[in-house]
Formats: structure tokens, sequence, C-alpha cells
């Protein structure tokens, strides 16, 4: 599940022991996750959609 916190707020995240990013991130569903959605502390949404990797230019490297 994809959760993003409310605004203003520092959710811990017990399985990275850090702070839940305001971009939000993947989490593994549980309990804690579920009430803190309940609790209006984060926002289950989707994640952002990441735009397909760039194709690097070719370069043409022979030796004439």
């Amino acid at each position: 599940m994809f959760v993003k916190p409310a605004r203003g707020l520092q959710v811990p995240d017990p399985e990275l022991r850090d702070f839940l990013p305001k971009e939000g991130r993947e989490v593994t569903p549980s309990e804690y996750w579920t009430r803190r959605v309940l609790d209006k502390d984060v926002t289950e949404t989707h994640p952002p959609s990441t735009p397909a990797p760039q194709r690097a230019a070719a370069t043409n490297t022979a030796k004439e």
C-alpha cells in the first residue's frame, strides 16, 4: 500500500525506523498502517507514475 503523511505531520515508519517522507512511500499493509489511515494521519493513495527511462543518445565511439 502507498501512503502519504497528512499535511504537517511526521509519521514514524516502524519497519524502516524513520519518518514517512512527505512524497509518500510503499509500505507493508499492517494493523499499524490501517490505524494511521483511520486516524487520518496518512492518506492511502496511488504511487506516482514514473516516466519511462529515456534512452541515452548513441555516440559514435569507433575510431577511423
